[in-house]
């Protein structure tokens, strides 16, 4: 009876070591998959790009003539309506208020519509 409780168990270890020998290698074939993948999606071939304008063309080729000469945010309600494509645009500028409160050792900026 001895022998046959121990041919038993050696079977029921058998089945456990073939499944995780099972999951080991599926989990490395997985892993290698995944490798593959990465690796080809790296060799893809080159984008061919346009060469970008340097930073000071940008600016200057976007503005419609209305705008020339105008710093960001200063502009005309021409230009406004020329940068929008709408006509009749109100324009309303901000100005930002600091208020320093010393005793709390903080300050609070407001921004206000600012004066015409």
């Amino acid at each position: 009876m001895t022998f046959i409780h121990d041919h038993g168990e050696q079977h029921a270890h058998r089945i456990r070591d073939l499944a995780i020998a099972t999951v080991a290698a599926l989990a490395v074939f997985g892993g290698i998959a995944s490798i593959a993948h990465t690796v080809q999606t790296a060799s893809a071939g080159g984008m061919q790009s346009e060469m970008a304008a340097p930073k000071t063309d940008r600016g200057a080729a976007g503005l419609p003539a209305e705008c020339q000469g105008q710093t960001w945010g200063h502009w005309t309600a021409s230009c406004a309506s020329a940068l929008s494509g709408t006509k009749g645009m109100r324009q309303v500028q901000f100005t930002t208020v600091e208020t320093r409160e010393p005793a709390a050792n903080t300050s609070v900026l407001e921004r206000v519509p600012a004066s015409s």
